[in-house]
């Protein structure tokens, strides 16, 4: 079935079958996560997936925003602690927890280990709402503004998260093939 929404285009072959997804459905969309009870959300195309919680390797010596590696198919990805990235204490601790796969343009990845999933959210048409003066340094740092729809939801830069001075060459090492 194809169909012609305006000036966007969905092909769909029902629930087994494939299903377009056009890339500024994936800019308009965030997925939204908590982190020590507060909610933040990455663009959709800057996520390749989300693993359940598993085993993770500490690393000697490393910061502590590394929460350690895993192996996905067989690369070693690092995961890091996106709550003490935040300056919110470490993440990744309950029965809700998840590692979300991010990637930025170049070919950097890592695992950003959160509290929860809190869903899909849409980018507002008139666009992200500016950062509040109330969040840390650290936090705005890493962010690119808010959806103030309720729950608000800060909006974090993947390239950010990927360049934060205390992880950077740890992932630099890991995303170098």
């Amino acid at each position: 079935m194809k169909t012609d929404t305006g000036s966007r285009e969905v092909t769909a072959e029902g629930a087994q079958g494939p299903r377009e997804v056009l890339e500024s459905d994936l800019e308009a969309r965030c997925i939204s996560v908590v982190v020590a009870g507060a909610h933040y959300a990455m663009h959709l195309d800057d996520v390749q997936e989300v693993l359940g919680l598993r085993p993770l390797t500490r690393v000697f010596h490393s910061p502590a925003a590394i929460a350690g590696v895993t192996s996905l198919r067989g690369d070693v990805l690092p995961v890091l602690d996106l709550g003490v990235l935040l300056g919110a204490g470490s993440s990744g601790r309950g029965n809700d927890a998840r590692v979300l796969v991010v990637r930025d343009g170049t070919k950097r990845r890592a695992g950003l280990l959160v509290d929860a999933l809190a869903g899909l959210r849409e980018i507002p048409e008139a666009g992200l709402e500016a950062l509040p003066s109330t969040l840390s340094p650290a936090v705005r740092e890493l962010s690119e503004g808010v959806i103030a729809d309720s729950p608000a939801c800060v909006v974090l830069r993947v390239s950010a998260l990927l360049s934060a001075s205390q992880i950077a060459p740890a992932v630099a090492v890991a995303g170098a093939d």
